[in-house]
């Protein structure tokens, strides 16, 4: 019904538009009006002639008319001759014009026809209803479509009379003839004769549909809000195209009494029709209809009350904020995400006051509202609120709020958060915490006072909040975090694993150094796989030369002991293209538990070096040939290698 809609109005929107006006090209002005006619007159060539006649355009006068007028009979300068008479003041060139009819054929008339439409010349009314009956379908539509320009009742009078006679090729150009006409009647303020040219064209048999729709909603429209019976009629009418017709000119009407009047049909309407009405009442954002919507929104099919919904929150202002709060918490989740969604677009303090106000319910599901509302809409100032319901007796609103202050916090939040941190044991809440102060801690901006507050709560936490500030620290960085992580490390199993945790997820390579201690100091196998992968990923992600990075991940190949853990510098390797790097990853084809990884990673490093390393390239893809199983790496191998020219062993 939607996409019916749209198409209807946008053809209704085409068939009522007016007459294109003449060519609209204004050249520059190179010479004055004499020595443009003195070329007209000349034996000069086409263009030179089109050339002076577009400036004629411009700066000709009744002094040019007796030199154009020879060229409308000319096939080739006729148009430009008709483009420099239209822009011309006097009735010579109406005159001149007029006596053409009698002169000129075919494509020629049809032109002539049409610039007396475009000067609006009423003494051409006669003639021109003299040529709707002419044999040429051309030259009789270009005459209904002219009269309807002129816009005279004696025109209109003349097509009407003609229309039931003409060929059924002819008819809709005359029907925009008669629509011309009642556009220009209501133009000049003759309103009622507008209305009852509509009005007749809407009972006109034979006719295409566009034109009783274009009728109807010239109808409409005419009589405006004043008058909005028709309107009435037609949108009750079971006619769906006439139902849409009529909408579409509700919504060129606007105004208070046709928001009214589209309101009051709701409850009569078929289901796809109430959908039409509803995205006109959006579109037209009137809080009028409001209780309307309320209703549909409440109750009903599904997509109706969507469609309310998407109403109410277009229209945006004040007495619509209660009705989509109402539903936030409907039983039906697409309803109430439809609402959330709705309330989250709305600009304005009522959306803010209402999102802070369900915040403050004594009902948990109101609470999460409200946050979820806040998080919507972006609203950093509801973070205070936030903290307050981060402390809530209900673990939901609990989370739901520090999920939301992960993007809302700011540092004026953190000594709030850290208190809470420092009350609590629960893990939810303790990883709600840390995700939270993470995330507000480590944005970009935050004051350094930030970390200092960190570490001074680790003096005083207990095991689990202490596991938790580390890992804000570990987002954070910095070298005094860093010292605090570190220190971390000699602290009970459950505060060291946090800290070296931290450390492999540390934010830059000042983390390195301690992680490649703990990695050589053998002891606990988790504690020195956690400590490699963090290292490993710290030189991959630094901004150190391919050079320095090759001597860590080389650092890190003899540390590896176990089948992922040599992957992952595998994996490190594929990243720096040199050939010592080339060598390091052959140099594991060996060795039949990562042999496939490192094929791959070999093809991976020989494809990005030059072709001067080519003996190197050579024999380690030789090797991978060798050693590989998989068929697509083997193949990349034989291309690159064939690239090269390089001998296949």
């Amino acid at each position: 019904m939607k996409t019916r809609f749209i198409a209807l109005t946008l053809g209704l929107v085409c068939f009522t538009s007016s007459l294109p006006a003449a060519d609209q090209t204004s050249p520059l002005v190179t010479r004055n009006q004499d020595a443009l006619l003195q070329v007209i007159q000349s034996s000069g060539s086409r263009k030179d002639k089109a050339d002076a006649c577009r400036e004629l355009a411009v700066v000709g006068d009744r002094k040019a008319v007796p030199a154009l007028v020879p060229l409308l009979g000319n096939e080739e300068l006729s148009h430009y001759a008709r483009h420099a008479l239209e822009t011309m003041r006097g009735a010579e060139v109406d005159t001149a014009l007029r006596n053409e009819l009698s002169e000129v054929k075919g494509r020629l008339l049809v032109g002539v026809i049409a610039s007396l439409g475009v000067r609006k010349d009423v003494k051409a009314v006669k003639p021109l209803s003299g040529l709707l009956a002419d044999n040429d379908p051309q030259v009789a539509q270009a005459a209904a479509r002219a009269l309807g320009s002129i816009g005279e009742a004696t025109g209109a009078r003349a097509i009407e009379a003609a229309l039931p006679k003409t060929a059924p090729a002819n008819r809709l150009a005359f029907c925009e003839g008669l629509f011309r006409c009642a556009e220009a009647f209501a133009a000049k303020g003759k309103t009622k004769d507008a209305i009852a040219l509509y009005d007749r064209l809407l009972k006109v048999s034979d006719t295409p549909e566009q034109v009783r729709l274009g009728a109807l909603r010239g109808s409409i429209v005419t009589r405006g809000t004043k008058d909005l019976g028709l309107l009435k009629e037609s949108l009750a009418s079971s006619d769906g195209i006439r139902f849409s017709a009529a909408v579409r000119a509700a919504l060129e009407l606007a105004g208070p009494e046709v928001v009214c009047v589209l309101a009051a049909s709701l409850t009569q309407l078929q289901v796809d029709n109430q959908i039409v009405v509803l995205q006109a009442l959006g579109s037209l954002g009137d809080s009028l209809a409001v209780p309307a919507l309320h209703g549909l929104a409440k109750a009903g099919t599904t997509n109706v009350r969507v469609e309310a919904i998407r109403a109410l929150a277009a229209i945006g202002q004040g007495p619509a904020v209660p009705v989509l709060v109402g539903l936030l918490t409907d039983a039906s989740r697409e309803i109430s995400q439809e609402a959330l969604e709705g309330l989250a677009g709305i600009p304005g303090r009522d959306a803010d006051a209402a999102a802070i106000n369900l915040m403050k319910s004594s009902k948990p599901e109101q609470r999460i509202s409200g946050i979820n509302l806040a998080g919507r809409r972006r609203m950093v100032a509801a973070a205070p609120a936030l903290v307050i319901a981060a402390s809530d007796t209900d673990a939901k609103v609990r989370a739901a709020a520090l999920q939301r202050l992960e993007k809302l916090g700011t540092p004026a939040e953190v000594p709030d958060l850290i208190k809470l941190l420092m009350s609590t044991s629960s893990a939810q809440d303790l990883s709600g915490l840390t995700d939270a102060l993470s995330s507000i801690c480590s944005q970009a901006g935050a004051p350094a006072a930030t970390t200092d507050q960190i570490i001074a709560a680790l003096t005083k936490a207990q095991p689990a909040q202490k596991s938790s500030l580390l890992t804000v620290l570990g987002a954070i960085g910095g070298n005094k975090a860093l010292a605090s992580v570190q220190s971390a490390l000699d602290s009970q199993p459950e505060v060291r694993k946090a800290a070296l945790q931290a450390l492999a997820s540390w934010p830059d390579s000042a983390a390195m150094p301690e992680l490649l201690r703990i990695v050589r100091a053998g002891g606990d196998n988790d504690e020195r796989g956690t400590a490699l992968r963090g290292y490993v990923r710290l030189a991959r992600e630094s901004g150190a030369s391919a050079e320095d990075k090759l001597k860590q991940l080389s650092e890190a190949a003899t540390l590896a002991t176990n089948t992922q853990e040599k992957m992952l510098v595998l994996a490190g390797l594929g990243d720096i293209p040199s050939v010592d790097a080339l060598k390091l990853a052959a140099s594991n084809l060996s060795d039949a538990t990562i042999a496939e990884e490192a094929s791959a990673v070999t093809v991976k490093i020989a494809e990005k070096l030059d072709a001067k390393h080519g003996a190197e390239i050579g024999t380690a893809l030789n090797q991978v040939l060798k050693t590989a199983k998989s068929s697509q790496v083997k193949e990349a191998a034989r291309k690159r290698l064939n690239q090269l020219k390089l001998p296949i062993e």
